[in-house]
């Protein structure tokens, strides 16, 4: 363990916390039990994520998106593709296993994509083995940050950024209980997915919260539109643990412990269709643990002090052991982390005001790769390293009206990095890199608003990418010969940098067609110049000749290693829309992305076709019911370098019921029935020949009691 690892823990066991990403519900999509004529509505969801202090989502001069505990409770996902999966942008890969979802923003993958749960980063990557775990059922929202987000979070925010926070005592205590118990039984049949979970939070005294919850999964293989199984057996325990002091008015602290367990079987290589030969069905252990502490102190009065300061420590590791040999391989990747920072709020004129925001973040990745089929036990692909990393950050919020007509808000903001990293096979490198951006928003009259953005933003390549050896995977030949493919590690390359430019409109307005309605419009246009961007180059043809010539010296199917692309470009639009009465709602989302090599015009990134998702929803209030069709679109997709990775567009419906009885005697049961891909629909939103999961008809019934 580093300075930073033990720093880091230092202060996580030294002080609680409080939830890092807080935020306003966005009433889009509640049930709401009041009268569709008395029910008011509220503008806008609250962001904390997009400058690291609440701003309107649509005043924020970017794209940002804000999906609350009401959201989650009335869509019930069982996983974070379901959960974001309407967002424009936001794309996971991978396939259906749960095991393999990566998500991407903006045609950004992988370590370009942020991911943070209660503030702590989530820095595992693997080859095919998925980024990030944890069960949607403990969550109380998340937020979707899109564009370059490094001048705030530092390297890894090139796309932009997930932010997952995690249920805390006042998600499921309400008014004056002092203790709540939520328990929750499911199923689906698209993968025989049973679900139980036990979430109970308590105020044993003024000040001090408490929550413990608990969620189980089992499923087995997966029924997909084409009519095959994906091989695919799950067995999942995931669990919080927190606990909320409020010591004063201005001074709370917490502490979490958030733990993902998944006994899977499926391929060693979890991602796309592989249906795979038996010899690489695989026993799968993925085990992910996040700890947790945080203080804020913001003392009543105090407009210049409002300190946050928190630690982390997260563990995930991937083992798997093969069927037929025995064969264990092992990936386990340690974090280490801290950040501390600071807003000041300043008065400049009557009607004017700057918030000062400023920290300091460090962290440190820690990697061990294990084979037991090695003759030293080291792991191809998997190489033994760590990394560090620390900056300084300054942000300012300028907010000004009526010196002319509106309000004008300024935030430009600028944060240094430094990074190193070190393996068994190099003595290290280094570098740093300065991140500035900043974005202006005008809003001219009440609720409409324009915007405009620089960024630039950086990721420094990980210790994967940097130091991988070894066997990327083999071929056997016929006459009993193997041509390996083999990792070249590559300790010069540099960092990823990009420079985006942005720009946009939104619109809200309330009371515009009907009483306590509310109608949102916002749309952007960005593209980001991409130096250096880091890519994976397959450089095979097949097994080398020395494979079939005694005395098959020579014998290869080539090299694989990462390498630095000079020069590259990726554009798009994005475009978010809802109507939101006490009755209905209707809410759509639309993206288009395009990305290339500029300089050989080859197709780069993670491109998606244009893609439509709609939802339409209708709130029965007088039998406390609300019930909705989704419906996701996408054009056929051919912009590929290969024809034969072109895949036809679809369509797809999935229906949603959600009933919560308000009447005395059942009060605290909520029902949810759904039926996703109604009409068993095979299509590809991956990759060609990756059809998603068939006809799924699911249910779950959920029981609240407080006290």
């Amino acid at each position: 363990m580093g300075s930073v690892g033990a720093a880091a823990l230092a202060l996580a066991f030294s002080g609680f916390a409080t939830g890092a990403t807080a935020q306003q519900s966005d009433t889009q999509q509640q049930s709401g039990n009041q009268s569709a004529e008395t029910a008011p509505l509220e503008l806008g969801p609250i962001s904390v994520t997009a400058t690291r202090s609440p701003i309107s989502a649509m005043r924020y001069p970017g794209m940002v998106t804000v999906i609350d505990r009401d959201q989650i409770e009335l869509k019930d996902p069982d996983t974070l593709e379901d959960m974001f999966r309407s967002v424009p942008g936001v794309h996971f890969d991978g396939g259906p296993r749960r095991t393999g979802q990566v998500p991407t923003i903006r045609g950004f993958e992988g370590e370009n994509v942020q991911i943070r749960i209660d503030g702590a980063r989530q820095n595992f990557v693997s080859g095919h083995n998925g980024r990030v775990f944890v069960d949607p059922a403990l969550l109380a929202g998340g937020e979707v940050l899109r564009g370059p987000a490094s001048s705030l979070y530092g390297s890894g925010a090139m796309g932009g950024m997930i932010a997952l926070r995690t249920l805390s005592a006042d998600d499921l205590l309400d008014g004056d209980d002092t203790l709540a118990g939520r328990a929750k039984f499911g199923y689906q049949d698209v993968n025989q997915e049973f679900t139980e979970s036990l979430v109970v939070g308590g105020r044993p005294m003024d000040g001090v919260g408490l929550l413990g919850g608990v969620v189980k999964r089992d499923s087995d293989d997966i029924q997909l539109g084409n009519g095959t199984e994906l091989v695919s057996d799950d067995d999942i325990i995931s669990g919080l643990a927190k606990a909320d002091i409020q010591f004063t008015p201005g001074l709370s602290a917490s502490l979490s412990y958030l733990v993902f367990n998944n006994d899977a079987r499926e391929p060693a290589n979890g991602q796309f269709a592989n249906t795979a030969a038996d010899s690489d069905i695989t026993d799968k252990d993925i085990r992910s643990d996040t700890i947790r502490g945080q203080v804020l102190y913001a003392p009543l009065g105090q407009t210049w002090l409002d300190l946050d300061a928190s630690a982390y420590f997260t563990n995930s590791q991937v083992g798997q052991t093969y069927e037929d040999s025995g064969r264990i391989v092992d990936q386990d990747v340690d974090t280490y982390g801290l950040f501390i920072d600071n807003r000041s709020r300043f008065s400049l004129a009557e009607r004017s005001s700057l918030t000062l925001t400023y920290g300091v973040e460090a962290s440190q990745d820690e990697q061990k790769g294990y084979d037991s089929a090695s003759a030293d036990g080291t792991r191809s692909g998997v190489p033994n390293a760590e990394a560090e990393f620390a900056g300084a950050f300054l942000q300012g919020n300028f907010e000004v009206k009526d010196v002319i007509p509106g309000t004008l808000t300024v935030i430009p903001g600028v944060r240094y990095d430094s990074f190193s990293a070190d393996s068994d096979i190099d003595d290290g490198s280094s570098d740093d890199e300065v991140s500035p951006k900043i974005a202006v928003s005008y809003e001219p009259i009440r609720g409409l608003v324009g915007f405009a953005s620089y960024g630039r933003a950086f990721r420094a390549p990980s210790i994967n990418e940097l130091y991988n050896e070894g066997t990327h995977f083999a071929i056997p030949l016929p006459n009993g010969q193997t041509a390996v493919n083999s990792f070249v590690a590559n300790p010069n390359l540099k960092p990823e940098v990009s420079d985006t430019l942005e720009f946009g409109v939104g619109y809200e307005r309330s009371d515009t067609l009907l009483k306590n309605d509310a109608f949102r419009i916002k749309g952007a246009y960005f593209q980001s110049d991409v130096e250096n961007l880091i890519d994976i180059s397959v450089n095979s043809a097949g097994p080398s000749r020395g494979c079939f010539i005694p005395p098959y010296t020579g014998c290869n199917a080539g090299t694989t290693n990462t390498v630095n692309v000079p020069e590259a470009e990726l554009e798009g639009y994005e475009l978010e829309a809802s109507y939101d009465t006490p009755r209905f709602y209707v809410t759509a989302g639309f993206s288009s992305i395009d990305g290339e090599n500029t300089r050989t015009g080859e197709s780069l990134g993670v491109l998606t076709p244009d893609r439509l998702s709609t939802d339409i929803g209708l709130r029965l209030s007088e039998i406390d019911t609300v019930v909705g069709v989704e419906g996701e679109f996408a054009s056929g997709f051919d912009n590929v370098d290969d024809a034969s990775e072109e895949r036809g567009g679809y369509s797809v419906f999935d229906l949603y019921l959600q009933w919560a009885p308000s009447e005395q005697a059942l009060q605290g049961l909520t029902v949810n029935l759904g039926v996703d891909n109604v009409f068993d629909r095979d299509h590809e939103r991956v990759f060609a020949g990756v059809s998603e999961p068939g006809r799924n008809l699911k249910g779950s019934i959920a029981y609240r009691l407080a006290f």
